[in-house]
């Protein structure tokens, strides 16, 4: 690729694109909608499970971001908090709003509701939980990972923990809502909708899983122009799940 071409591209994503890449656009989607329309954006965020940007280049407001490890770009949105035990460092209804984006699968399926109780404990509002569902996402998780071992020596530590940890059902997931909203005593609407066709993302994830550095580049940035498209994708067999819980004042 041309020198001055791609600092012109480079200086184009960073401006309009910032820190974004289209699978991590696609499913905090619709968490920036569900806050947008509630007119939330300005309220006080947590996001469980954040990295080092969260939610940040999708939704350019300050957050309080609870995780292990902040390795990685850094934002200037961004309040650190670093947490390894279950129970979060805050009292209850501490936040309008709480988010978790493909965080559950990570946690062992026995600390899963544990994390959605203290969730829905510090939320005054609303939460949103985004988290891959059901045995035809596992099985993709599965192939990719094992797709991915047969290009890189080195382990994938996120496909890794998916396929160790499985991924939970949408009736596991509304479960642990029920109970812990009866647990707390906090009345709520909830509903949920997919997010993402398997399809799809297959095509996306192994795009990415690529020593090519310019299919790896149309990954992270090429696509990035077609996310408007890759939304409306939320049809058929679908990866995660979107579970939205809004409380009644």
């Amino acid at each position: 690729m041309n020198k001055r071409l791609e600092e012109n591209l480079r200086h184009f994503f960073d401006k309009h694109f910032w820190a974004q890449h289209p699978e991590a656009a696609l499913r905090y989607a619709p968490v920036v909608s569900e806050i947008k329309k509630r007119k939330l954006s300005t309220s006080k965020i947590l996001e469980v499970g954040s990295g080092s940007l969260g939610i940040t280049p999708y939704l350019k407001t300050q957050i309080d971001a609870l995780d292990i490890d902040f390795s990685g770009p850094k934002s200037n949105f961004v309040t650190k908090i670093k947490v390894n035990g279950e129970k979060f460092p805050f009292k209850a209804s501490s936040y309008d709003v709480s988010i978790s984006v493909d965080v559950l699968e990570h946690i062992p399926p026995k600390n899963r509701e544990k994390a959605v109780f203290e969730m829905l404990r510090v939320t005054k509002k609303l939460a949103v939980i985004v988290v891959p569902c059901g045995e035809a996402s596992e099985e993709q998780d599965k192939q990719l990972y094992n797709y991915w071992n047969k290009i890189f020596s080195k382990k994938n530590q996120f496909l890794e923990e998916h396929v160790k940890n499985g991924l939970p059902t949408v009736d596991e997931i509304l479960v642990y809502i029920d109970r812990s909203k009866r647990s707390l005593g906090k009345p709520a609407k909830i509903k949920s909708y997919p997010n993402l066709n398997l399809f799809v993302r297959d095509i996306l994830m192994k795009t990415w899983i690529t020593k090519n550095k310019y299919i790896y580049y149309l990954y992270m940035k090429g696509y990035l122009l077609i996310v408007p498209i890759l939304k409306l994708c939320n049809f058929g067999k679908t990866y995660r799940r979107v579970f939205v819980i809004e409380f009644r004042e």
